[in-house]
């Protein structure tokens, strides 16, 4: 096994890229001394498959020199994607990992991914000790894919549907809504999102919101009251409530913890 703690890979760069509808204009070029990781948070991109396949949110595509990265998304999507990339002081940058590989845990990886984002750009950590976190829990991830292989392509209603609570999240929305995007009826949306997705279109609804509002108060000083109408709350008390439903502490207690 080629492990990455046999390289002297060095991390030089953690962001996000967000693409035009259709996908980016061209991809980018990943050096034969470089390793990019993308993991797709929002959104559909085809991958590299000889016949290509349409991977949505939790992908991961790993890309070792000289390669390049994903770039092309359906006509009506787009994606969204946290970027990772480190630089070797060889250039026979080699893993036994995949193209490919899905990470499960939606919840963990948009929690995992502020993390990092925060840690690389605002912490003051030591970027060696941040890559090696990176490294390691992909690592993690990569093996649970690989104990419970299953099929990553995405079902094209269940594309649109996703794509549709993306953009209007901050709306009223109801679930006749986000079938009729799809084409599709509610109880074929409910069931598109049980069986790829493992729960309900308001449950994506609602994590979409909270993670956008998360993101807001970590990174912003906007009131609570306007984080809370700009995700789709009007009544600040019922987005107090669900914000900590879900992150298990309210929302001014969350924002000191990431502006200390």
């Amino acid at each position: 096994m080629k492990s990455w703690r046999n390289l002297p890979l060095r991390l030089t760069q953690v962001g996000t890229y967000t693409s035009q509808m259709g996908g980016s204009r061209k991809p980018a070029l990943v050096e034969r001394n470089q390793m990019l990781v993308e993991i797709i948070l929002e959104g559909t991109v085809y991958g590299f498959e000889e016949v290509p396949v349409l991977h949505g949110e939790g992908s991961v595509f790993c890309h070792v020199g000289p390669r390049v990265s994903v770039s092309i998304s359906p006509p009506e999507s787009y994606y969204n994607c946290l970027v990772v990339r480190f630089e070797c002081e060889r250039a026979d940058v080699a893993l036994d990992w995949p193209r490919t590989f899905p990470w499960k845990d939606r919840k963990a990886l948009h929690v995992f991914s502020e993390e990092m984002l925060r840690a690389f750009h605002y912490s003051g950590l030591d970027r060696e000790v941040i890559g090696s976190l990176i490294l390691a829990r992909l690592d993690f991830e990569l093996e649970g894919s690989r104990s419970q292989a299953r099929n990553q392509a995405i079902h094209p209603q269940l594309s649109l549907a996703t794509d549709f609570i993306n953009k209007h999240y901050a709306q009223s929305l109801s679930l006749e809504d986000v079938a009729d995007a799809a084409g599709i009826s509610v109880s074929h949306l409910h069931m598109l999102f049980r069986d790829h997705l493992g729960e309900s279109p308001h449950q994506y609804l609602i994590q979409k919101r909270m993670r956008i509002a998360g993101h807001a108060l970590a990174t912003g000083d906007l009131p609570i009251k306007v984080v809370s109408a700009e995700v789709g709350y009007p009544n600040a008390e019922n987005f107090c409530r669900a914000f900590r439903k879900f992150f298990g502490r309210s929302a001014s207690e969350y924002r000191q913890a990431y502006t200390r």
